[in-house]
């Protein structure tokens, strides 16, 4: 509604400041219905992800580059832990059987980590990277290495 000199009202401005609300409010609805989708349909493809063929080259290339900075880590997968089974309880109570609880692309990750990596003397370590309103955030996958000597 315009206001002009033929419907000047105080109801009229207030059924203005209503609609004006309403449509703020229903816009506000729809950026976030779509907000969700987007979310649920990158949820949905990173599940469905498989290990890809060149995987070992690129951990190589993260893991060469974590050296080059001193690092004894390197960060190979980082996703929002909501998308666990769990939430990601098992990880942040340190639940030994953690990954028996995955499923999709975390549990082929897992399996190629056993299957490649562990073999070749690397850990996994797990962990929550972020607590944003001090609510689990983002999984972490580190590879770390120690020397054979460490034990």
């Amino acid at each position: 509604m315009t206001i002009d000199g033929s419907n000047l009202s105080v109801q009229a401005i207030w059924d203005t400041i209503a609609q004006s609300k309403k449509r703020a409010e229903e816009q506000r609805r729809t950026a976030e219905a779509a907000a969700q989708a987007e979310r649920d349909a990158i949820r949905e493809s990173f599940k469905e992800r498989q290990v890809q063929p060149e995987a070992m080259d690129r951990i190589a290339a993260v893991v060469r580059r974590a050296i080059e900075n001193g690092e004894k880590r390197a960060l190979v997968l980082q996703f929002p832990s909501e998308w666990l089974p769990d939430s990601g309880r098992g990880i942040t109570t340190h639940d030994s059987n953690w990954h028996e609880k995955l499923e999709g692309f975390p549990k082929r990750a897992y399996d190629f980590y056993v299957k490649e990596l562990q073999p070749r003397g690397f850990q996994l370590q797990v962990e929550i990277v972020d607590w944003p309103g001090g609510m689990p955030g983002d999984c972490g996958w580190f590879l770390t290495w120690k020397h054979p000597e460490e034990g």
